[in-house]
C-alpha cells in the first residue's frame, strides 16, 4: 500500500485566554496569555491509498495548496507632528463567574457574544478577544508542579512555590489576533492550550506536534461535520449573536502507565452550540497532560487528565490591545486609537458572556463510562447535574501606553445583570453617551489619561488624513509535500479570503491518534467509542440549556461538511492546508 508523509515546518501561533495571575506577571519576557510565534517541525503520515478511496471520484484536487508570500505592510503617510505606537490602550475588561461548593468541576459552559469591530479588515496589531480559560484543580496543593527547565519556572516565580496557575490550561476564544494570518472584518474562535508550563506549543486538532524531535500530544479532531482551520472557525456575518462553548471532560480512553507516569482517563472536549451546528468539534488527549510530569513526581496525577477543573472563581475576560496615534497640541498630549464598535440591544447593553454553568460527573462523564460497555449516549448533558455560576465584574483596568486610563465612565460602564431566575446572568458593557462606539479620544492629564469626546479633541487628531494601517494577509499554512503520492482532498472557501485544503482519515489513523502509539485493544475501544458519537450525536443534537436571551450565531457553511459515502461514522476531516484564496 502506497504511503506518503508531510512535513511541517509552519509558524503557528498558540493563542488563547488564559490566567489573569499569568497575564499580570510583568517579570515574564514571554506574554503567556498570547503565546509568542514558535516554530514547531510537524510529520502527517496519510494513507494515500484509503483516504482515496473514500473520497468522491469528483474530487480532483491533490495534496495541499502552495502558500503565497506575505503582503507588504501598507504604508501611511501621517501628517508632521503625529506619531503612532502599537502600544495604545490595552489591557482586560473582567468579570468573576463564583463557582459552586461540591464535586462540579466536570465541566464548563458559557455563551458568548460575537460581533465585528470594524467594517474591513482590522487595523494592524489590533488584539480583541473574549473567553476564559480552565486549569486544573491543585487548590492548597503546595508542591511544585512545574519542573526545572520550563518556561513558568523560568520566568513566572511569582506563582510558586506551587505555580498551579501557570501549570495547565485549557483555552478558547472568540475574537481578533494579531498573528491571524487572514485578518478579516469578522472574528474566529481558536482553541489552544498551556499544556507544560507555557514551555511548548500546540493547536490545531488532528496534527502531529514536534519539538527537538519530541512528540507533543494535543488536539484531536472528533467531529465529522465540521471543520477547524488553522486560523480558526469562521462565522456568517454576526452582530451580537451567540456561540455556546463547553469543555467536558469524556472518559474516551482508560488509564495506562506511560514513560513511567499513568496517564488519566478525561479527554477535555470542545462542544459547540451555534445555529447551525451542536456538538463535540475535538478533544486534548490524556497524553497531552502527563507529558510535563514524567520524572517529576510532584506532578503525578496532578494535570488535566486525571484532574477535575478548579471551580473557585472563573475569570471572564476581554483582552484588549490597540495601536495609537498622539500628537502634542498647544502644550498639551492627545491620543486616538482606531474606533471600536460593539453591538447594542433594546436596553443599551453589549453582552460578553451569559449563562455560565459548571457540570457534575453524571452530567455526561458517567453516561459515556456506560455507553462503552453498550448503553446509549446520552441526549443531552444532564440538567440535573449542573449549577448556575454568578458573574460579576470587576473595575476597569484598561491602559494607554504606561498610564491608567480614567473616565470610561461617562461613556460606557461595567455591569452585570439578573434576569427574574439568576443572579449575575450575564455581564457586559452598559452605555451612557454614544451607544455602541468605545471612546477613541485622550487627553493626558497629569499621570493619567482621560477618555473625551471627539468635538472636544483638536482638529489635529479628528483629521480624516489620520488613519491606520490595515493588518496584512501573511503567506498561509501548508506543508510541503515528500515521500510518496499525494492524497486526494476537498477543498472549502472561507470568508476571510482564504481555501482551506481538508481530507479524511478513519478516526484512529488520523496524525494526532497515530502519533500516540496506542496498542491495538485502545485504538479498537476507541475507534468503536467514537463510531458510537456519530451514529447517535448528530450536528443538530442540543447538549446545552438554551441561552437565557439571545439568538445563536451561525458557523459559515462552507466549514461545516458531511462525510462521503463510505465513510459517513468513524471518519473525521483534517484540514491539511490554509492558503489565501486565487
Amino acid at each position: 500500500m502506497a504511503r506518503h508523509r508531510l512535513i511541517l515546518a509552519l509558524v503557528l501561533a498558540a493563542v488563547g485566554c488564559t490566567s489573569t495571575a499569568a497575564r499580570n506577571d510583568e517579570a515574564s519576557s514571554r506574554h503567556p496569555s498570547f503565546a509568542t510565534t514558535t516554530t514547531i517541525e510537524r510529520q502527517l503520515s496519510i494513507d494515500a491509498e484509503t483516504t482515496a478511496a473514500v473520497t468522491p471520484s469528483t474530487t480532483a484536487l491533490i495534496g495541499p495548496a502552495s502558500t503565497r508570500p506575505d503582503e507588504s505592510p501598507e504604508v501611511v503617510e501621517l501628517p508632521g507632528g503625529i506619531d503612532d505606537s502599537l502600544l495604545g490602550l490595552h489591557g482586560q475588561i473582567r468579570a468573576t463567574a463564583f463557582g459552586p461548593n461540591g464535586d462540579y468541576g466536570w465541566g464548563l459552559s458559557y455563551y458568548s457574544g460575537i460581533w465585528g469591530h470594524f467594517n474591513g479588515r482590522p487595523p494592524a496589531e489590533v488584539l480583541s478577544v473574549n473567553g476564559t480559560s480552565l486549569i486544573p484543580d491543585n487548590w492548597r496543593y503546595s508542591q511544585t508542579l512545574c519542573p526545572e527547565g520550563t518556561s513558568a519556572r523560568a520566568s513566572l516565580s511569582g506563582h510558586g512555590p506551587s505555580y498551579r496557575e501557570v501549570f495547565q490550561a485549557i483555552d478558547g476564544a472568540v475574537g481578533y489576533w494579531p498573528q491571524t494570518r487572514f485578518p478579516s472584518s469578522q472574528p474566529k474562535f481558536r482553541m489552544s492550550g498551556n499544556t507544560d508550563c507555557y514551555t511548548t506549543n500546540t493547536s490545531n486538532p488532528g496534527w502531529v506536534w514536534k519539538s527537538d524531535n519530541e512528540v507533543i500530544p494535543g488536539l484531536i479532531q472528533l467531529s465529522n461535520r465540521v471543520l477547524v482551520p488553522p486560523d480558526g472557525i469562521t462565522f456568517e456575518a454576526t452582530d451580537g449573536e451567540l456561540l455556546g462553548t463547553a469543555w467536558m471532560a469524556l472518559p474516551l480512553s482508560q488509564p495506562y502507565e506511560r514513560s513511567g507516569v499513568v496517564v488519566g482517563d478525561k479527554s477535555w472536549t470542545l462542544f459547540l452550540e451555534a445555529a447551525n451546528f451542536r456538538g463535540p468539534v475535538a478533544y486534548w488527549a490524556p497524553e497531552t497532560w502527563s507529558r510535563v510530569t514524567v520524572n517529576h513526581p510532584p506532578a503525578h496525577l496532578r494535570g488535566l487528565d486525571h484532574r477535575e477543573i478548579d471551580t473557585e472563581y472563573r475569570l471572564f475576560a476581554s483582552h484588549l490591545n490597540t495601536p495609537s496615534l498622539s500628537a502634542v497640541v498647544e502644550g498639551r498630549d492627545w491620543s486616538r486609537i482606531p474606533e471600536l464598535r460593539f453591538p447594542v440591544d433594546s436596553e443599551g447593553r453589549t453582552v460578553f458572556h451569559q449563562d455560565v454553568t459548571f457540570y457534575g460527573r453524571d452530567a455526561v462523564y458517567d453516561q459515556v463510562v456506560a455507553a462503552v460497555s453498550g448503553a446509549p449516549l446520552p441526549a443531552a448533558f444532564d440538567r440535573s447535574a449542573s449549577i448556575h455560576a454568578p458573574l460579576q465584574t470587576h473595575r476597569w483596568e484598561l491602559q494607554h501606553g504606561e498610564l491608567p486610563v480614567v473616565g470610561l465612565e461617562k461613556f460606557v460602564q461595567l455591569e452585570d445583570w439578573d434576569t427574574a431566575d439568576k443572579e449575575g446572568w450575564a455581564w457586559g458593557l452598559q452605555w451612557l453617551e454614544q451607544p455602541g462606539v468605545f471612546p477613541s479620544y485622550f487627553r493626558r492629564e497629569g499621570s493619567e489619561w482621560l477618555a473625551v469626546n471627539r468635538s472636544d479633541s483638536p482638529s489635529e487628531m479628528t483629521s480624516p488624513d489620520l488613519v491606520f494601517p490595515g493588518a496584512i494577509r501573511r503567506s498561509g499554512y501548508a506543508p510541503p509535500l515528500a515521500d510518496g503520492p499525494a492524497p486526494r482532498v476537498q477543498q472549502a472557501l472561507l470568508n476571510d479570503g482564504s481555501v482551506v485544503r481538508y481530507t479524511w482519515y478513519r478516526f484512529v489513523e488520523q496524525p494526532a491518534v497515530v502519533a500516540l502509539d496506542l496498542d491495538d485493544a485502545q485504538k479498537a475501544v476507541l475507534q468503536s467509542l467514537v463510531e458510537q458519537i456519530h451514529r447517535q450525536w448528530g450536528p443538530n443534537t442540543i447538549f446545552m440549556m438554551p441561552p437565557s436571551e439571545g439568538d445563536l450565531a451561525s458557523i459559515q457553511t462552507e466549514v461545516l461538511v458531511v462525510p462521503p459515502t463510505g465513510a459517513e461514522v468513524g471518519w473525521v476531516p483534517v484540514v491539511i492546508s490554509q492558503t489565501a484564496a486565487e
